[in-house]
């Protein structure tokens, strides 16, 4: 079994990033595959990650998503207090998609 990644404030951020700058023209999955292989992880953990921000978003707190992290967290408030380019209702469509 392969070790565990330790989720990074920039790898959470790259999530973010990657996904609003390639939605409109590339396949979701291939988005996740390319950014786990960037950071080392599994596309399916880049998947959650995306999921995890859409629950925050939502305020959702059970089900697929709902687990995320402090660092997570802190990277989506980061990613909203700092990149004026989208706003939390554009990102859940983004994200969600």
């Amino acid at each position: 079994m392969a070790a565990r990644h330790k989720w990074t404030k920039e790898d959470c951020l790259l999530v973010i990033t990657e996904f609003v700058k390639r939605y409109k023209t590339e396949d979701y999955k291939n988005i996740e595959k390319d950014v786990a292989k960037k950071i080392g992880t599994t596309a399916s953990s880049v998947n959650l990650t995306r999921a995890n921000y859409i629950s925050l978003l939502t305020d959702n707190r059970e089900g697929f998503g709902s687990n995320i992290s402090s660092t997570q967290a802190e990277a989506l408030i980061h990613y909203l207090e700092n990149y004026n380019d989208v706003s939390a209702s554009k990102l859940i469509y983004i994200l969600g998609n």
